[in-house]
């Protein structure tokens, strides 16, 4: 088997390691791009592990990355938040991630997210990642007990079922239809977090909104601004359900929601079209199902009982 086949037979799960720890769609793809470089140029005959040496190129890179980006991220205008993917992307992947997770890990400072996601997501051993990170293992193994830590205390104490969570999202369409604050005060939880990030490219709030009386308000403002021109569509993304926006063909938003305690704890809109890469090829994803037009019909049907499969 050449190079190009034995790379060409690891890409998502190489893709797989740059997107958790980057969190971006376009800088895997480009980690991606450079990794091959590197291999190709390589002396593969001395290789042992073929996996492992790749793996370990693409996460030094995505780590490098992932470095300078905390340094652009303190200039970021408004809210910084991951860039989505469609799940049909990451299903073919070693496992998936969910969006609300991958905000959690925008908080971890990148040392402590490379460590965490190698060891937690990929079972590297500690000697591997000192190899990656440039630390003793025994570091290692401290950094990933403080990342490791530092999302506890961050993650949700009970997510409600797969089925209690398309059903949420569901009735906020509805909702979101109705316009009507008494059905999204009953959806809500009080602690409730809006983020909506434009990156300063387009017009997006630029701080949080917090509170659910604050949110009902944001949420009827921005409905009856958002719709015009703008056709919507039902995804999957990052393994949860969410509602992707299309100018002409191309993307614009991508909606996810967040949940806790059978409520919703969290709205996500993902406005710059720096991080809509991954949605740009429409007509590919209507063709491979992954989008759906919205249609409130159907999704009246879906909210009676037939749920996203």
């Amino acid at each position: 088997m050449d190079q190009a086949k034995e790379f060409l037979n690891l890409k998502q799960y190489l893709f797989s390691i740059a997107y958790k720890i980057t969190g971006s769609y376009q800088d895997s793809e480009d980690i991606l791009q450079e990794a091959y470089l590197k291999w190709i140029e390589s002396d593969s005959q001395d290789i042992k592990s073929i996996k492992a040496y790749i793996g370990t190129i693409v996460a030094r890179l995505s780590l490098d990355l992932l470095k300078k980006s905390s340094r652009r991220k303190e200039t970021y205008i408004g809210p910084y938040l991951p860039e989505p993917i469609p799940t049909r992307i990451e299903d073919e992947t070693d496992d998936r991630v969910e969006f609300a997770f991958l905000v959690i890990l925008e908080t971890l400072n990148p040392m402590e997210r490379a460590v965490y996601i190698l060891r937690e997501a990929f079972d590297y051993e500690y000697e591997e990642i000192a190899k990656v990170v440039d630390r003793t293992p025994v570091n290692c193994r401290r950094i990933f007990s403080r990342a490791q830590e530092a999302i506890k205390s961050r993650k949700k104490k009970f997510e409600p079922d797969t089925k209690t969570h398309k059903k949420l999202f569901l009735e906020f369409l509805l909702a979101s239809h109705k316009k009507d604050p008494r059905n999204f005060s009953k959806l809500l939880c009080e602690q409730i977090v809006v983020l909506s990030d434009g990156g300063g490219k387009v017009h997006a709030a630029r701080i949080p909104i917090l509170g659910k009386e604050r949110v009902i308000q944001f949420l009827l403002r921005t409905i009856s601004i958002g719709s015009k021109d703008t056709e919507f569509y039902l995804c999957q993304v990052n393994s949860s359900p969410a509602l992707v926006g299309y100018k002409k063909d191309t993307p614009v938003s991508v909606q996810i929601l967040d949940y806790e305690n059978n409520g919703i704890v969290g709205v996500y809109n993902i406005l710059n079209p720096d991080k809509l890469h991954a949605f740009s090829k429409m007509e590919a994803l209507l063709r491979w199902k992954v989008i759906q037009k919205l249609d409130w019909f159907l999704v009246l049907k879906m909210k009676l009982g037939f749920y996203f499969s």
